[in-house]
């Protein structure tokens, strides 16, 4: 009897313990290409406004961040979808600049609960869960949740792909 239970804890052991490797290696993975892709949609989305607000500051004879400023203060006059969905496109170009990353997701959380707009609930959520800012899986999840839930595809996507990243580490939490 003693043989088949050391034999028997001997497999449990193996067992889990294959487990626990193939499992951290799906995590690895799921949490890898989740970073890919959150890092080249956030890439590609701020290329492209950037090259805009370079252009601007160019044909302005101003410096880049005041041409920013003036942008951004143009689009919260207009105060409608379009312009805030724009607002946050150019907070997200801010926050790839040097020492601006926390400026940057506090307007977007801003763009996002005070008005409501669920492109910059998505990039919130992506910013959340990247390296550059404040890491907040939980506010990541929350955000891309509520982006989600308001139609926003891109946002559904990312909250799979956010949730077999993180779903099990704030599980155990």
């Amino acid at each position: 009897m003693s043989r088949f239970r050391f034999r028997y804890s001997l497999a449990l052991a193996v067992s889990l313990g294959l487990h626990a490797w193939f499992g951290a290696s799906a995590f690895a993975d799921d949490c890898s290409r989740f970073a890919a892709a959150r890092d080249a949609y956030l890439g590609q989305t701020s290329d492209g406004m950037t090259r805009a607000l370079e252009q601007m500051a160019r044909q302005r004879q101003i410096p880049v961040g005041a041409a920013a400023f003036y942008w951004g203060g143009n689009l919260l006059q207009a105060d409608d979808r379009a312009s805030y969905a724009s607002l946050a496109q150019l907070t997200l170009a801010t926050y790839q600049w040097q020492g601006n990353s926390d400026r940057a997701e506090t307007t977007m959380t801003r763009i996002a609960d005070e008005h409501g707009s669920r492109v910059a609930a998505l990039y919130a959520g992506l910013m959340f869960s990247d390296d550059r800012g404040a890491r907040d899986p939980y506010r990541a999840r929350a955000y891309l949740a509520e982006a989600a839930q308001g139609g926003n595809r891109d946002a559904a996507s990312f909250l799979a792909m956010h949730d077999a990243c993180f779903g099990r580490r704030m599980a155990l939490n």
